[in-house]
């Protein structure tokens, strides 16, 4: 995904070997196929092209909710974080092979030079999208980089929600990870936008946090309303 006038790639981490590429091929291909069955519908697509007209977004979404999105993703080149982790060496080859561009960090290892590497994204004029909540949780609760990254671009936050009718839900993941089943009705929404001033305080971050997991929860509940209704 390198071209002129494009950001140079994160390589903090060494990409896995032989082996660890090729279990990554076999996740992609078989999510590949799953992929292709869904019968996906999609909500609020429209009013994005304006904001796009603006300059890029930074889409946030659920962790656990992410493997139905990349049927429907919003617009490329996008770049997305991976965690410094063995899962997320994993996460970051099927994300590549989505034609996705991989930043290395989390809140838990290299969050600050993975929020740096979605900033230069940004600067660039590429939109990011994460999950707000990972890695490793509490499930549905923001954590404040994702509201620092909004206020240092100057872009808006855009809550992202998947709702499917049929599914298998892993419970003992923190994340209760979604698997949609074959040829079911997904929902995706592109919720309205959530503007940041400039240089918010503490507080302030933890507020806007607070206000985003409350918007996503909300469209979460839209979504898997309307996808169970049909």
């Amino acid at each position: 995904m390198k071209g002129a006038g494009q950001p140079a790639a994160n390589n903090w981490k060494a990409r896995p070997g032989l082996a660890a590429r090729f279990k990554a091929f076999l996740v992609w291909l078989l999510a590949r196929m799953l992929l292709a069955t869904l019968r996906v519908r999609v909500s609020g697509g429209d009013s994005l092209q304006r904001l796009r007209r603006e300059g890029p977004l930074v889409y946030a979404f659920w962790h656990g909710r992410q493997l139905a999105l990349f049927g429907a993703i919003p617009e490329r080149p996008l770049a997305v974080m991976a965690s410094l982790s063995r899962d997320g060496q994993m996460q970051a080859e099927i994300c590549r092979r989505f034609g996705l561009e991989v930043v290395r960090g989390s809140s838990s290892r290299g969050g600050l030079g993975g929020l740096l590497g979605l900033g230069r994204r940004l600067r660039h004029g590429r939109s990011v999208a994460l999950a707000v909540d990972g890695p490793r949780g509490p499930a549905h609760q923001a954590k404040p980089g994702v509201v620092a990254l909004a206020a240092a671009s100057g872009r808006p936050i855009v809550p992202v929600a998947v709702g499917l009718r049929r599914k298998l839900v892993l419970r003992r993941a923190w994340d209760r990870f979604q698997i949609p089943a074959p040829f079911t009705r997904v929902q995706v929404a592109f919720g309205e936008p959530l503007q940041v001033e400039s240089a918010p305080g503490s507080a302030r971050l933890e507020e806007i946090a607070r206000e985003l997991d409350r918007r996503l929860r909300a469209l979460c509940d839209e979504v898997d309303a309307s996808a169970v209704a049909g």
